[in-house]
C-alpha cells in the first residue's frame, strides 16, 4: 500500500472568467516544484465535461466514458506533463515508490473554473486511469484547515442514526432501515463492540441537543442532499420540530457549523447525488466542502449524480473493502475498480475523497493497557474519538450491515481489554467516583490596536484559564488569523507546559494582514486532545478582526511572519503571497536571465528589494503582481543606485497585456528617493505594475497599495 505522496495543489491566478495561467505547486518525495503554467480548458470546455458526467441515463454512457478517457488525458497533460520539472519529479517519484505504489493527492480549492471537473479521471498513458488502482489512488485535501492529531480509540463505537423521510420528498421505510441497522449489529452490540442508537426526532435542534449530552462515534444519516447552484450552497433535508413530518431544509453550512464545536471529528460518508459540490466562493456553505474546511479528517461524497444500482456498489465494495482492514482510500480504489468493472460509462469518477491524513490512518491504536470502555451514558464525560458517518437513502440496503462490520474490523480495530487494567474506585454506596479533571477554558480575547490598517503589525491577547480540579500538564494552543476566504491556519501556535486548577495564564503574538476587511478568527486550546478534560466543548472561539479601509504601506522592513528584516534575505515569489502581492523580474525580454532572483538589501540604511545578478541581468525590470484582486491606486518609491531614467507601468490584468498608464523616462539620481504616484483623481483597477530603469540595479524601497474600490 502507497506510503509515499505526490501532492499538487492547484491555483488559478487572477483573471476572472477569462483565467488564462494556473500555478501548480507540487510536494513529492524527490523535491518541491512551483510553476506557472496555461489553462487546460475554457468555462465552455467545463461545463460540458459536466454535464456529460453529470447524466445517468443508459443512452449517454458510452459517450460518458469517451469523456472520461479525454478529459483524463488532458488533465494528466496539465498537471504532469505541461512542465518538465513536474514530469520529472512523478517518474522519479514512481520510480522512488516501487510497487509499494505512489498516492495522488490533490487540492483544488484554489482552482477557478476548473475547479469542478472530476479530477478523478487523470490518466496516465503508460498506467491507464490512475484512481482505479490500489497503487496509485486519488485522493483531494483541503487547504482550508490544519490537519488534528489521530486520536487513539480507547471506548466502544457509538452510532446514533439519524433517519429523515419528510413529506414531499421519496420516501423511505423508516421503520425497515432501522430494523435492519439493529439486526445488522446484533451480535456486536452484544460484544460490547458497538452500541446503536436512533434520534428520535430527525431535526437538527434535536442532533444539536443530542451531541451536548452525549458523545456519538458515527453518526448514520439516511435522507436526501442536493446542490443549490443559484445560491452556491448544499442542502440535507431534515424534519422540522412539529413532528409532523414536514421538510426542514438544512445547509451545508449550518451542518458543518453545528459540528464545528466538536475536535475530534474524523470521518464522513455521503453517498448522495451532489453532496461534493463545492462553492466557488465559500467553501463553508457546501456539504463535503462545509465539514473539511472544518477539519474532517475524511469525507466521501459525490460529486455527480449516481444511479441507485452504482450507488449501491459502490457502499457494498466500498465497506467490504474497509473491513478487509484496507486503508479507506485504498477502499476508494476498490470501490471504483468494481464500478468501471460492472457498470458502463464513467460513474466510477462520481465518488470524491478528501483526506487530511497522509496515511490513510483515521485512528491510532489504543495504547497498551488501555481497555475498551463501555458505552458512556449522556452526562458521562466527552469521548475522546469521534467519526460522523453521513449515508443517502441509497445506502439504506446496505449501509446497515456493512458499515458496521466495516467500521468494527476496519477503521475501528477491536481493543481487547487488558487483564491487568485496574477498575474504577467505588464508594460505599456502589457509587463510581468521578476523576479530578482539568476543564481547559479560553476567556478574554484582545487585539491592539483595535482596528488595525493593513500591514500594520497588532497584537493578539488571550487568557487560558483552567476550570477544572487537576493541573493541565502540557497542551497546545493556537490561532487561526482566518477561517473564510483566504483562508490562514495555524498563524500561531505554541505549548503551554502546565496551567494549575483555578489558575490562568495570558499569552500574546503579533500578526498583520495583508488586505482589506473582516476576517473571522478561531483560537483553539488542546486541539490535538491530549488532555482529558471533564469538558471538551469550550476548546474553540470565534472573534472578528475588522482592517481599517486605510493605505496598505509596505516599506519592506517587515516580513509577512512579522519578522524584522536584517539583510540580506532571499526574496521568493512566496515571500509576499500572504499579503497577496508578489514580486519578480520581469525576463520576458530578456530570457537569458531567467534565473535571476531577488533579495532585501541594505542600501545607505534603506532596505530595499532588489535583483542578485550581474551585468545586463542586474537591470532586469521587476514585476510587481496584486494577486487577490486588482486595486485603486499604487504608490511606487525608488532608491536607483545609478543616475537616469526611470519607466512606471500599470496594467489591468496580472499577465501585462492591458496597460492602464505609464509614467517613461522619468529622471531619477543616484541615492535620492525617486516618488511615482499613479492618481487620475478616480479609482482604477490596477493588478501589476512594472518598474524598469535605464541603468543599474531596479531597487524598490516603499509601495503603497490602496483599497480597491477607494479614491486614491
Amino acid at each position: 500500500m502507497p506510503s509515499l505522496n505526490f501532492a499538487i495543489e492547484v491555483a488559478a491566478l487572477p483573471g476572472g472568467e477569462s483565467i488564462s495561467a494556473y500555478r501548480l505547486k507540487v510536494a513529492s518525495p524527490v523535491g518541491e516544484v512551483s510553476v506557472d503554467v496555461a489553462a487546460p480548458l475554457n468555462k465552455q470546455e467545463v461545463d460540458a465535461y459536466f454535464q456529460a458526467f453529470n447524466e445517468v441515463r443508459p443512452t449517454a454512457r458510452a459517450a460518458q466514458a469517451n469523456a472520461a478517457r479525454e478529459l483524463g488525458d488532458r488533465l494528466f497533460n496539465f498537471l504532469i506533463q505541461s512542465h518538465s520539472d513536474i514530469q520529472s519529479a512523478y517518474i522519479a517519484s514512481l520510480e522512488r515508490a516501487g510497487s509499494d505504489g505512489l498516492r495522488i493527492r490533490l487540492s483544488v480549492d484554489k482552482a477557478g473554473i476548473i475547479a469542478p471537473l472530476p479530477w478523478e479521471t487523470i490518466r496516465d498513458p503508460n498506467r491507464d486511469f490512475l484512481a482505479l488502482s490500489r497503487s496509485s489512488p486519488i485522493v483531494r485535501y483541503s487547504t482550508l484547515v490544519s490537519l488534528r492529531r489521530l486520536p487513539a480509540l480507547a471506548v466502544t463505537p457509538r452510532i446514533l442514526v439519524v433517519i429523515s423521510s419528510p413529506e414531499g420528498f421519496p420516501k423511505l421505510d423508516v421503520e425497515d432501515e432501522w430494523q435492519r441497522i439493529l439486526r445488522a449489529t446484533e451480535g456486536l452490540r452484544r460484544e460490547n463492540r458497538v452500541a446503536v442508537e436512533r434520534l428520535e426526532q430527525p431535526s437538527l435542534l434535536a442532533l444539536q441537543r443530542k451531541l451536548r449530552t452525549a458523545d456519538y462515534h458515527i453518526i448514520h444519516y439516511i435522507g436526501h442532499s442536493d446542490y443549490d447552484a443559484q445560491r452556491g450552497r448544499g442542502l440535507l433535508v431534515f424534519e422540522d420540530e412539529s413532528g409532523s413530518h414536514q421538510p426542514q431544509i438544512v445547509t451545508g453550512e449550518a451542518l458543518g457549523r453545528e459540528i464545528g464545536e466538536e475536535s475530534t471529528v474524523r470521518l464522513v460518508v455521503m453517498n448522495s447525488c451532489h453532496s461534493a459540490r463545492q462553492p466557488d466562493q465559500d467553501a463553508l456553505a457546501g456539504i463535503a466542502s462545509g465539514l473539511v474546511a472544518r477539519g474532517i479528517s475524511a469525507v466521501v461524497a459525490m460529486q455527480f449524480v449516481i444511479s441507485d444500482a452504482s450507488a449501491q456498489l459502490f457502499a457494498e465494495e466500498f465497506y467490504r473493502a474497509l473491513a478487509d482492514e484496507l486503508q479507506i482510500d485504498l477502499a476508494m480504489s476498490e470501490a471504483r475498480r468494481a464500478l468501471a468493472n460492472n457498470t458502463a460509462g464513467a460513474e466510477w469518477a462520481t465518488p470524491v475523497l478528501y483526506m487530511r491524513s497522509e496515511d490513510g490512518a483515521l485512528f491510532a491504536r489504543a495504547k497498551p493497557g488501555e481497555a475498551a470502555a463501555p458505552p458512556p451514558e449522556a452526562t458521562a464525560e466527552k469521548a475522546k474519538s469521534r467519526v460522523w458517518l453521513i449515508g443517502g437513502s441509497l445506502l439504506a440496503l446496505l449501509t446497515g450491515i456493512l458499515l458496521i462490520a466495516a467500521l468494527a474490523s476496519g477503521l475501528f480495530p477491536r481493543i481487547e481489554p487488558t487483564p491487568t487494567a485496574v477498575p474504577p474506585s467505588a464508594t460505599a454506596s456502589g457509587t463510581t467516583e468521578v476523576p479530578a479533571l482539568p476543564d481547559l477554558q479560553i476567556g478574554t480575547v484582545r487585539i491592539s490596536p483595535r482596528d488595525p490598517a493593513p500591514g500594520e503589525t497588532f497584537r493578539v491577547s488571550v487568557t487560558i484559564t483552567n476550570a477544572g480540579n487537576a493541573n493541565s500538564g502540557t497542551f497546545n494552543y493556537g490561532w487561526n488569523a482566518s477561517l473564510s476566504n483566504p483562508v490562514l491556519l495555524n498563524s500561531f501556535t505554541d505549548e503551554v507546559e502546565n496551567i494549575p486548577p483555578g489558575a490562568s495564564k495570558n499569552i500574546t503574538f503579533p500578526f498583520s494582514y495583508g488586505w482589506w476587511g473582516t476576517y473571522t478568527t478561531q483560537v483553539f486550546v488542546d486541539l490535538d486532545g491530549e488532555v482529558r478534560e471533564s469538558d471538551e466543548r469550550n476548546n474553540v472561539r470565534p472573534f472578528d478582526i475588522t482592517l481599517q479601509n486605510l493605505p496598505f504601506d509596505i516599506d519592506f522592513t517587515l516580513l509577512p511572519d512579522n519578522s524584522f528584516v536584517e539583510p540580506p534575505v532571499p526574496v521568493t515569489r512566496e515571500t509576499y503571497t500572504l499579503w497577496n502581492f508578489e514580486v519578480a523580474p520581469n525576463t520576458d525580454d530578456l530570457p537569458e536571465c531567467a534565473d535571476t532572483s531577488l533579495q532585501l538589501a541594505d542600501a545607505n540604511g534603506e532596505v530595499v528589494l532588489e535583483p542578485i545578478a550581474a551585468g545586463v541581468c542586474a537591470s532586469v525590470p521587476l514585476s510587481v503582481r496584486i494577486l487577490r484582486a486588482p486595486v485603486a491606486g499604487v504608490d511606487i518609491e525608488l532608491l536607483v543606485e545609478t543616475s537616469g531614467t526611470a519607466t512606471i507601468q500599470y496594467f489591468a490584468d496580472i499577465a501585462g497585456t492591458t496597460l492602464i498608464s505609464e509614467q517613461r523616462d522619468v529622471p531619477v539620481q543616484a541615492g535620492e528617493l525617486a516618488a511615482f504616484t499613479f492618481n487620475e483623481n478616480v479609482p482604477q483597477a490596477i493588478a501589476r505594475v512594472d518598474i524598469q530603469v535605464s541603468s543599474g540595479r531596479v531597487r524598490l524601497n516603499r509601495m503603497i497599495l490602496y483599497p480597491p474600490n477607494a479614491s486614491n
